[in-house]
């Protein structure tokens, strides 16, 4: 469901980095589930169907690559835009990270304001490829989602982005 306040399920294992992005976030009119574990974020995403999973990469049990690949299981989070969060300087890392089928890497560190300019943008990309995804199905019938929603370009967004 969609609402003028967008739900963020934000996920990282690291309890400074939550509160601090959740409060900031929440100060700019999203709600926000903080979660800290890799199946537990699972659980909320099937439960909530958040507009966004921010999913930090470097998780305990389960890496955000993995988690990524669960959460594409469900045809109902398969639109869901996940962005990968990482403090991996390793290229080798990023690649497979954009192999995964993330919609954007953010490296960390990042600024707050940055953050949620990205959140604004992607969300606006996916709601926009929804209603496409709605139109094409009243002109030709049901159309999957896996097949033909606009397969999205991986980029990366750095703490130095203007403001």
């Amino acid at each position: 469901m969609l609402h003028d306040h967008p739900l963020v399920l934000l996920v990282d294992n690291h309890a400074d980095n939550r509160e601090m992005y959740t409060e900031y976030l929440e100060i700019r009119g999203f709600r926000v589930i903080p979660c800290s574990d890799s199946q537990t974020s699972i659980d909320v995403a099937h439960r909530l169907e958040p507009d966004i999973i921010l999913l930090e990469l470097r998780m305990t049990g389960m890496n955000g690559i993995q988690v990524l690949r669960e959460l594409r299981k469900d045809p109902v989070l398969a639109h869901v835009p996940v962005v990968a969060l990482t403090a991996s300087v390793l290229t080798r890392e990023r690649a497979a990270a954009e192999a995964a089928g993330f919609t954007e890497l953010l490296p960390k560190p990042y600024f707050p304001e940055d953050l949620a300019t990205a959140i604004n943008r992607i969300i606006a990309a996916s709601r926009m490829a929804a209603s496409s995804l709605r139109g094409l199905r009243g002109a030709r019938g049901a159309v999957s989602p896996r097949t033909s929603a606009p397969q999205s370009q991986t980029t990366t967004l750095s703490a130095e982005s203007p403001r």
